[in-house]
This record gives C-alpha cells, structure tokens and sequence, in this order.
C-alpha cells in the first residue's frame, strides 16, 4: 500500500512536469479584467477590454514599463528593433509611471511607437494582480483573439518570447 502511494505519487509529479510551463498557457482574462480603466494618450478613460478590441485580429504585445525603470529604458532600443522585425504585430505600452507628465515626456523624448496607456492606479491594480506582475519591463504576447499565449518575459531579447512571436 505504502508502495502503491509512492508510485502514483511520483507518477503524478511527472505528469505534473510534462504540462506547459505558466508563461505559455492560453487564456482569456477574466471581466473584472476586462473591465479595469486605463488612460489613453488623449486623457480619456476607456477599459482594458477596448483596448484589447482595438487590435484584435492581431498578435499583440503587452509592454508594462516606466520612465524611472532603468531596465525598461536600457531594453528599450531592443524592443524597437523587434518591433521593426514584426511589423505585423501590434505594441500596446502600459505605463506605470508616477505622472502623466513623466509617461507622455517619455515616449515623446525616447519615440516609443505603439499604442499607450498610462495605469493610473499604480502598480497595484486589478491587471496587473491578474498578472502577478512583480517585475518591469514586463513583456505578454496575446494572440489575435486577445487571449494570453506568452505572459513572462522581462527581456525582449527573451528566446521563447521571441519564438512565439514569430510564429
């Protein structure tokens, strides 16, 4: 019995290790997701789920940075140059800076190209709870349907990130 116990024990942690590792699992986010405001470029308070809206159709890639983040800046020539690699993907920049002021300064200042939106709430917020965001630069890849197909790269030089971007 006790070797029975240990056998479906060490059989289901090796099932357990064969399934996709978190960042590459698919999923949708859930409404209350979907629902969570942010700031658009021109002021205006519009949800995560028109956002989303606006590039579906399309692999997106999901920036959270910060003027003050010294790595999002240092990454940041490398993921223009990616983002000239992949003219068919869609860069959507969330910003966790301070103020306004900083986040517009900044992509103006450092031509960021993409689609911005500043989260006002800070760093503790619904999407980015949902995320389990702990570190920035912070990079996602959702496929054309908006769901969740890569969610961990903190590097845009990151292989699998890659890889699963030019797929």
């Amino acid at each position: 019995m006790v070797l029975t116990a240990l056998f479906i024990g060490l059989f289901s942690s090796c099932a357990q290790n064969q399934s996709a590792p978190e960042y590459l699992m698919t999923q949708d986010f859930p409404d209350s997701v979907m629902q969570f405001k942010v700031q658009n470029i021109k002021g205006d308070m519009i949800t995560f789920k028109d956002v989303l809206e606006l590039h579906k159709g399309k692999k997106v890639v999901l920036d959270f940075w910060a003027s003050w983040c010294k790595d999002c800046m240092q990454g940041l020539p490398s993921l223009q140059s990616l983002q000239k690699e992949t003219p068919n993907a869609d860069y959507v920049f969330l910003s966790l800076d301070k103020t306004e002021l900083r986040w517009k300064n900044s992509i103006k200042k450092n031509t960021i190209n993409g689609d911005h939106y500043f989260l006002a709430e800070g760093w503790k917020n619904k999407l980015t709870n949902y995320i389990g965001l702990d570190w920035i630069p912070r990079y996602m890849i959702l496929d054309e349907k908006g769901k969740i197909i890569y969610a961990k790269a903190t590097k845009a030089s990151d292989k699998e990130f890659r890889k699963i971007l030019f797929k």
